[in-house]
């Protein structure tokens, strides 16, 4: 649910996100577009190895969007707030934090392979919820 669905307020306190969620990457448009931006790169003088790379920040791309947008369906004003899961250790990555919207990145608990040590910071963000 990514796009076209806003749960503000108290109609959402949590997403999870079980995945990364990367397009089909046998799709025709996919196809295309990465044998474009190839193909565009080896003509601007790059290299094989900096195409494949380009295409690769591509698809990245595209699937972060995904998770930005999905993220915000339950974030839609300055006082809404929810408790974000990102449960994939491919979140664990540099690059794909990198492409968190800011206001995710810098907020983000990395507690990787302990699902209980989740459960005392989200206790306290919802008991300062309830103290406002």
């Amino acid at each position: 649910m990514s796009e076209g669905i806003n749960f503000s307020n108290d109609l959402a306190r949590a997403v999870i996100m079980v995945g990364l969620p990367f397009p089909n990457v046998f799709s025709g448009d996919l196809i295309a577009k990465r044998k474009y931006i190839e193909t565009t790169t080896l003509e601007n003088g790059g290299t094989k190895q900096q195409a494949m790379e380009r295409a690769k920040e591509f698809y990245e791309n595209i699937c972060m969007k995904a998770v930005n947008q999905s993220v915000g369906r339950a974030i839609r004003n300055i006082n809404d707030y929810a408790v974000i899961y990102l449960i994939d250790s491919r979140y664990q990555r540099t690059n794909i934090q990198d492409k968190l919207s800011g206001w995710i990145k810098k907020r983000l608990l990395k507690h990787y392979n302990d699902v209980s040590a989740t459960i005392g910071p989200t206790m306290k963000f919802f008991a300062s919820k309830k103290a406002h």
